[in-house]
Parts: structure tokens; C-alpha cells; sequence
């Protein structure tokens, strides 16, 4: 199935050191600018419910279908309710993933896919190396 795979790519970016695991971790991520999706796992609490919530005008955030076990042992954790994604093109993938499952989520996903192709479009500018520096050319 589509979604189990994500729980893989979630293992991946974690070993990879592209996720951020916990509340703590997540808020530090995101008010660095780093974060480029929020995956909460669909047992959290109220009170991690509202705080994820509120990164959500940054970031988007995903709702899981799995309970905070399943997305800690994807992690390496006993349990897990939150945990952000640094790297855009993991971000992508899962939102790919993820993109069918609900309405929230496929809004999620599109914000995702236009983070990315802005990234894309800013990589792919390069500058004159002869632009920069002094204006003595050869």
C-alpha cells in the first residue's frame, strides 16, 4: 500500500538526519525556517494538536492515519506524535503518498509541490562569474 510506504520514507529521512522527532524539536525546526513538512500521527493529544497547528500557516502538516506506536517505530521511538521533514525532495515523496487521503492532506501536499518548484526555480538561477568581483575583465 501507498500510505505503509511513507512510514519507510519517514524511517528514511530519520536516519538520514532530515527529521526533526518530538514537539520541541518540530517548533525549533520550523522557527528556523527548515521545515518543509509536518507529519502528526492521528492519536496525538489536544494540546500537541493545537500547538502543531499553529506552525500550520508555515508549514504544512500532514494527519496521519497511524496511531503515535506505528509512526515511533518508523522513527525508532516507543511512541511519536509529531516529527518534521527538513529535505524538500522527501517532502515531495510523501506528499506524492499522501496526496489521496483526505481533503486537508491534499491541500498539504499541493502547498509542498509549490514550496518545491519555488526552490527549483531559485536553484536554477546562476550567476555571471564574471559579474562578480571587481570590474577589471580580462
Amino acid at each position: 500500500m501507498e500510505l505503509e510506504s511513507l512510514l519507510g520514507l519517514i524511517g528514511l529521512a530519520r536516519r538520514a538526519g532530515k527529521l526533526a522527532v518530538g514537539e520541541a524539536l518540530t517548533a525549533e525546526l520550523v522557527a528556523a525556517g527548515r521545515a518543509r513538512a509536518i507529519f502528526l500521527a492521528g492519536d496525538a493529544g489536544e494540546a500537541t494538536c493545537r500547538k502543531v497547528l499553529r506552525h500550520d500557516a508555515r508549514v504544512p502538516v500532514f494527519r496521519l492515519p497511524w496511531g503515535k506506536a506505528e509512526l515511533g517505530r518508523a522513527v525508532g521511538f516507543p511512541d511519536c506524535a509529531v516529527c518534521a521533514m527538513q529535505d524538500i525532495g522527501m517532502a515531495q515523496a510523501a506528499a506524492k503518498k499522501f496526496a489521496g487521503s483526505s481533503e486537508e492532506n491534499r491541500a498539504a501536499a499541493a502547498r509542498v509541490f509549490e514550496k518545491k518548484t519555488r526552490i527549483d526555480r531559485r536553484k536554477g538561477v546562476k550567476k555571471d562569474k564574471r559579474s562578480r568581483g571587481s570590474s577589471n575583465a580580462f
